[in-house]
């Protein structure tokens, strides 16, 4: 297969893992404080290998991802001239503000502006958007899947069967106690370190935390924050992926034909 073709391959696989990554968007445009994310493309540019054409066991079924660049890539020829391919190095959360939704219920909770909830999971410490709590059976504000919500000291918010109250910079009172219980704890996050974990958490290096004690914005409780993915951009770029896969397919057709051309050709000849 000449440089051509494999040009287009690795383009329509990259064009595919964009499709993905719409697609899921779209998916979530009614999930509670959803996170849209993107593909980040980048060129890479070929250097001479061992091989003119790959071998036949060799192929693309390797390919995971975002970040991974299969055979002939990474292993070009040694008399091919230098080319350059698409990359796809890694998927980017687009922290973006979504609309705030009022709800009424004292134990959900939107964040205007930057920054996450922490939550406790039996992996350890992740960070959502998705504010729409619960006490459970200990007495607890946990998450829909059931993770512990922390205040700043790290530990666990326990309103018990109390009314929880809870102010704009984070401060929870009860209903049947005097003072204050701590404050939410609220953190910023690099967007190139989160990493989606499942159940609408985040993970993240806990040393890539910055903490957000009175940042702009704040808590709002009886609030939800809706999602950020947009439902007239995900279709359009949708479409513009789609597209761009026919494209890449008709290449690699019109490039095969034309291998299968100058075969029967040569065949003639001789």
């Amino acid at each position: 297969m000449d440089s051509g073709a494999w040009a287009a391959v690795n383009g329509a696989l990259r064009t595919e893992m964009r499709m993905d990554v719409l697609a899921n968007n779209l998916a979530n445009v009614n999930t509670t404080g959803y996170k849209e994310s993107d593909i980040t493309f980048d060129s890479y540019l070929t250097h001479a290998g061992p091989e003119q054409f790959p071998m036949p066991h060799d192929s693309f079924l390797g390919l995971k991802g975002p970040g991974d660049i299969p055979f002939p890539f990474s292993s070009p020829a040694t008399n091919a001239l230098p080319v350059t391919y698409p990359a796809a190095p890694s998927t980017v959360t687009k922290n973006i503000q979504g609309p705030l939704q009022m709800t009424g219920n004292p134990l959900d909770v939107a964040i205007e502006g930057d920054g996450f909830f922490v939550v406790n999971t039996p992996q350890g410490r992740r960070y959502t958007r998705d504010g729409s709590f619960n006490i459970n059976e200990a007495g607890e504000l946990v998450t829909k899947a059931g993770f512990q919500v922390l205040s700043e000291g790290g530990g666990p918010i326990i309103p018990g069967s109390d009314t929880l109250g809870i102010a704009q910079d984070g401060t929870l009172t009860s209903g049947n106690k005097s003072g204050n219980m701590g404050r939410l704890l609220r953190v910023g996050l690099p967007e190139q370190a989160l990493k989606r974990a499942g159940q609408n958490v985040f993970e993240a290096p806990q040393n890539q935390e910055i903490p957000l004690v009175d940042a702009k914005g704040g808590f709002h409780q009886g609030y939800l924050e809706g999602s950020n993915a947009n439902v007239v951009r995900g279709m359009t770029q949708m479409i513009d992926a789609n597209r761009a896969f026919e494209s890449y397919m008709k290449a690699i057709q019109t490039l095969d034909g034309m291998d299968a051309q100058v075969t029967n050709q040569v065949g003639r000849l001789g």
